[in-house]
Parts: structure tokens; sequence; C-alpha cells
């Protein structure tokens, strides 16, 4: 069996990201260990199908705070601290084209490898089309498009770099939720990646579901700024599936089904290092499907849920549960 080499984090909201672990330092013949590749290579494979939300919710962020401060320019809004927003949300030699070719509430983001201050979560270069119907997210749908010309793609690792090589479909929508709440709802179908290192393309295809726990009101347009949404709580749950990139043993291109038993619950206001957000609970499942190496994985399925050890934004302990065992990492 290879070792995962994918050791990233998933982008959700702006500077908010789920991780995957380190890659297990115990005999290969412990029994958990197979578990804990099939989960990083769930984590790994929702880390880039969720990129274009992350960046589309950033600059959902940029477009209220334009409005907010009352600037004509993309680049004149500030954050609180007086430094540029967008250099701050998306790196400082990222390009932002609006009304691109000549579109009303088009954006073409572009991105340079070189210029990472600002993309603490992954280096990326290429470039993305997000179609806003000149709203914002809580107001309408949101169309996401990989631009041909430019393809969207990541420094992984020192030595390897990954290409988002086709998206059949991806859209942002708000959608009613509980208690007066409003979803944003990620749908993707056929979302294509492929490292330069590997033979395969994947194809994965779902929806995640991101809830700020406030309420989105006429009145309450401030929340969705860049201040107010690291301020807020929110609920993530998704399901997705689909053949992946990630090579997890040198027969088949694995598929994966992934979704959350029970959502998951972060908290950007305990802890913003490196791109990195406080998890507090949440419950997620991961299953190989179709063919797979069954000696190398007596388990199809891993099951990991995080509870919170101590007080609030205190230390949470993950359990992975695996071909019989539990493990508390």
């Amino acid at each position: 069996m290879k070792k995962l080499k994918y050791l990233l984090v998933a982008a959700v909201l702006p500077l908010m990201m789920t991780s995957c672990w380190d890659e297990p330092e115990q005999d290969i013949n412990d029994p958990i260990v197979a578990g804990i590749w099939l989960y990083n290579a769930a984590v790994v494979q929702s880390t880039y199908t969720l990129d274009p939300a992350a960046i589309a919710f950033r600059l959902n962020c940029l477009l209220t705070d334009k409005q907010l401060q009352g600037v004509d320019k993309l680049l004149d809004v500030k954050t609180e601290a007086e430094v540029s927003e967008m250099k701050f949300l998306f790196g400082e030699m990222t390009r932002i084209e609006e009304n691109y070719n000549g579109v009303n509430g088009d954006y073409r983001i572009s991105f340079d490898f070189t210029g990472d201050k600002g993309q603490s979560d992954r280096p990326r270069g290429g470039s993305v089309i997000i179609s806003t119907g000149n709203k914002l997210l809580h107001e309408g749908m949101w169309i996401i498009e990989n631009d041909h010309n430019s393809p969207l793609s990541y420094q992984a690792t020192t030595s390897e770099q990954v290409m988002v090589e086709s998206i059949d479909e991806y859209t942002i929508a708000p959608r009613a939720a509980d208690n007066g709440l409003t979803s944003f709802v990620v749908g993707v179908k056929g979302f294509g990646c492929r490292s330069h290192l590997g033979n395969y393309t994947s194809s994965w295809t779902g929806e995640y579901s991101i809830t700020p726990q406030f309420v989105i009101d006429p009145e309450n347009k401030k929340v969705l700024s860049m201040a107010e949404a690291r301020k807020a709580t929110y609920a993530v749950s998704f399901a997705i599936q689909g053949p992946t990139f990630a090579v997890l043993d040198g027969k088949y291109q694995t598929g994966i089904r992934y979704y959350t038993i029970e959502d998951n619950i972060y908290k950007p206001a305990c802890s913003m290092s490196n791109g990195m957000v406080y998890r507090a609970s949440g419950e997620e499942f991961a299953e190989l499907i179709g063919s797979y190496d069954k000696e190398a994985f007596p388990s199809s399925f891993v099951v990991v849920k995080y509870t919170p050890a101590g007080t609030e934004c205190g230390k949470v302990n993950a359990t992975i549960t695996y071909n019989g065992e539990n493990r508390v990492q």
C-alpha cells in the first residue's frame, strides 16, 4: 500500500477549514492505520472539491464590505486593521476582474503561486469565474466555472501539483433552514482534479450545506462582512462521493463515499492560526466504493467522531472507529 502524500486542509468559509490528520507513525500492520489513510483520502478529495466555494465565500465577504464601506474599488475595501481586505483574503498577487467579458456581476479571480501571502490555506494558481447575478450570496444563486484557459491548480507539496481538470456543475445558493436561519448549499457535479504524479482524475458529485448560526435579514446584512463572519459559529453537513485521484493501492482507482452523520460545528472565534479553525464537534463517515484492495483495507468504512474534551474552545478528541477497533487521536 502506498502512503498518502496529501497532508492538506479543506477550505469551507473565509479562513475556515477542516483538517485531515498527519500520516500515522504506527506499524503498517496496525489495523487502525488503514482507517486513517481512508479518512485522509476522503478529506483530501473534499479539500479540492470545496475550494471554489471557499473562494466564493471570500468574494462575498469582500463584496459585502465594499457595500458597507461605500467604496468604488475592491482594492479600497479595508479590514478592521486598515489593510487591504482583498489582499488579506486572496493573497498579494491575486487579480480580480469585475464584470468579466462584459457580463455585469461576473468575476474572474486569478491566483499566482508566487504570491501566496494571504493564502495560508494553500498556494493556488490559475483562475476561476464566478457569476453572481449582481447579487450577494444570501440574495440568490452563484455559479462557479473553471477557467479552461487557465484552470485552477494547487501546490499540494513542494514536489506535487494538483490541477482541476473539469467541473460539470458548481453552484452556491441560499436555502431556508430551521429557526429562521439560512443555509448556503454548495451543489457539485463531476468535479475532477488530478495530481501530476498520479494516473487518475477524480469525479465527485454531491452537496455541502453551510449554516451560519445567525439570522440573515434585510436589517442584519452586516453579519456577512468578513469581521462578523469570523465571529460566527457554523454548522456544516455534506454527502458526496465518486472516483478519487488519491492512490490508496497500486491496483484500482478508488471510489469514496463521504458524509456527515452529525453536523460539524466550527467556531472561528476560538482559533485562527495558519488558516485553521476550531472544530468543536461532529461525526463523519468515509467508505470505499467499487473495487479496492480488500487485503490492505479489511473494512471498507471508517467513522470519525469529534467530541469536546473540556471547556468551550478547549481540547477536542477525535475518535476513529475502524474494523472493530476504536482509537482516540
